[in-house]
């Protein structure tokens, strides 16, 4: 049976109620009102396997995530699987403890910008059309410091390697 890595729940804390409990999604120090919108949100749109060296495997998961204002997200250290994010709209801030490069958004002329080297500890934004590749076992968050809502396109890709079974006597 597929199982997501674990980077998808670190990234993505509203996979609670689907794989289990992870990090904490945090938001305004205020109770929010009835009726208001969950901090963060992840729906899952595709998932796949594909053999990568016998006899392990990548799982791969395709997914939008959605912060409010405020909203921050905690990436797991001890995941090592690679994230790719997409941003669709609104803008998110990033702080990892791994040097990684940016991608701006293509100019009005469609080509795209040179890769941006963001060094470790670096706080840098991610706006519209951006995208960045994050290493596995890193450490960091992902926050939405603007007022409006950010929406991402998440690829989240993890090596499993299987060990062989040792039969019991």
């Amino acid at each position: 049976m597929f199982r997501p890595p674990l980077r998808v729940f670190a990234f993505l804390v509203v996979l609670l109620t689907l794989l289990g409990s992870l990090g904490t999604a945090t938001a305004q120090e205020a109770t929010p009102p009835a009726g208001t919108p969950d901090p963060a949100t992840f729906r899952a749109l595709a998932a796949g396997l594909i053999e990568v060296l016998e006899p392990s495997t990548a799982n791969v998961v395709l997914g939008r995530i959605s912060l409010q204002p405020g909203a921050s997200i905690p990436f797991d250290e001890a995941d090592p699987s690679a994230l790719l994010v997409y941003m669709a709209s609104g803008e998110l801030t990033f702080r990892v403890d791994a040097a990684i490069t940016v991608a701006r958004a293509a100019g009005t002329g469609g080509t795209p910008t040179p890769p941006e080297d963001v060094a470790a500890d670096t706080e840098f934004t991610l706006g519209e059309g951006d995208s960045v590749l994050f290493p596995g076992t890193m450490a960091g968050e992902a926050r939405n410091t603007d007022t409006e809502q950010a929406t991402a396109w998440v690829v989240n890709i993890v090596h499993v390697i299987e060990a062989a079974a040792t039969p019991t006597p």
